[in-house]
This record gives C-alpha cells, structure tokens and sequence, in this order.
C-alpha cells in the first residue's frame, strides 16, 4: 500500500508518534523523515513554503493537502479508516467527548507538562514561583484523568479512538522523567490507563516498550563561578617632593 503522505519532523518525539501510532492502528502507511534536523530542515524555503508556521510534525498528504499541529494530524489520520473509523465518534456526543478530551490534553494538560519538565531539562531558565505554579497545575490535571479513568478502561466509549492516541502519546513524558514509582500508586487509575494504552500493538510498533521512571528528573545545579583571587592592594606610590625655593643671596 503506498503511504497515505509524509509526516516531517524528528520520529523520536511523543508529538510525531500520534499520526503514526494512528496509521498503525488502522494499517496504513506514512512516510517520515528520520534524519530531520530542527532548526535546519524546517527553516529551509522550500519548507516555509509549505509550512509557513516552521512547526513540527508537519504532514503533506499523497495528493498535496497539508496540515500541522501533531493531534489535526492524528485526527485526519484517524479519518482514512472511514465513515465508520474506529477510532472516531459514531455519534455527535462521542464526537464531542473525543475533541474534548483531545483539546484539553494540549491547551491544559501540556502547557502544565512543559511548564514542569522543560526548566528541569534545561530548556528553560527555572523561574522558582513560575516552576511551582506549573507544578501544581501539573498535580492537579493528573488528579483529573485519576478521577475520570476510576471505572473507565478508554477515554470515550469502550473502544480506543484517537482521544486515546493523543493523551497517552502526551503522558509519555510523563511517565519516563517525572511520576516515580510512589507517584504511579497514588494515580493508579492512570497508570493503569497508561500501560494498558502503551501495551496495544499500534502503540508497541511505533514507540517500542516505554521506561517508567526510577528517579524524577531534577534540575542541574548551576555552575559554580570561579572565584578570582584578589590582588593585594598597593601601596600608594609617594609624591615626589617638591624642589624647595633656593634662598635669595
């Protein structure tokens, strides 16, 4: 079957997983782009051409349609298994509670994530009040998905659809840098969600077995300036003395 398009963009990379663990699911086909570069290759003009935006991933379908934003792009992948995708609401509400969910893992969910981990991994000066606030966004946003998963085994329905592809892709970061093991206990509900999701075929072909974390990232600690050794003061140099007046004869 020849690929339904090309996904740009790093492959390792819990944003340009979705597509693909989509296509998985529904067994076709996207061509990626292993060796991309950022900075490089999404900064050519032949690139902004396409992309004007610069961002990553980034798809451009078989027939020349192209779309950015890592979960429009799971979702109109999602809908090239049809009508009837499964991974798809079959109804308005379901429709509703798959955007739903999808639109508040990377307006709310994420933000709180990145606001979290991208300071700790150096990606962003760590601004203590800031990081806190993040932190707690952060707690708060995985006591939600604890709460809604305590009877659920899928975000919607009793099927995977592609709210499920987006959110456990997102919880990726997640689970590998930051929930410990006491941490994956008490949000046992979303653990099990998690595993349960990474565990699925489409999921194991794209990312491979997922490392839960042993020891939470930590910010590195800032170097230590050098002290430079303080040069004894010297002596103020003597005024040279001025001649005195001969006496008048």
């Amino acid at each position: 079957m020849a690929p339904i398009g090309k996904l740009y963009g790093p492959t390792v990379n819990f944003r340009n997983y979705k597509a693909r663990v989509a296509a998985k699911f529904l067994g076709l086909d996207i061509e990626t782009t292993p060796e991309f570069q950022m900075g490089v290759d999404n900064a050519t003009p032949e690139y902004l051409a396409k992309f004007p935006s610069a961002k990553t991933p980034s798809f451009e379908s078989a027939d020349g349609f192209s779309l950015t934003d890592s979960s429009a792009i799971a979702y109109y992948v999602a809908s090239k298994g049809g009508d009837k995708s499964p991974l798809l609401g079959h109804t308005p509400e379901e429709t509703a509670e798959i955007l739903q969910f999808i639109l508040f893992a990377e307006s709310d969910f994420m933000p709180a994530v990145l606001g979290t981990l991208a300071p700790l991994l150096g990606f962003m000066p760590l601004v203590k009040p800031a990081h806190q606030q993040a932190e707690q966004q952060f707690a708060r946003f995985l006591g939600v998905l604890n709460t809604l998963l305590v009877d659920r085994t899928f975000l919607v329905g009793e099927r995977l659809t592609v709210a499920d592809v987006v959110v456990a892709c997102d919880l990726i970061m997640t689970y590998k840098l930051y929930l410990e093991e006491a941490d994956r206990k008490q949000y046992r509900n979303l653990t099990r969600y998690f595993k349960t999701m990474v565990a699925q075929p489409a999921f194991k072909a794209v990312i491979g077995d997922v490392e839960l974390c042993k020891e939470r990232v930590k910010a590195a600690a800032p170097a230590k300036k050098e002290k430079k050794e303080k040069k004894p003061a010297q002596e103020p140099k003597a005024k040279a003395e001025k001649p005195k007046p001969k006496p008048a004869e």
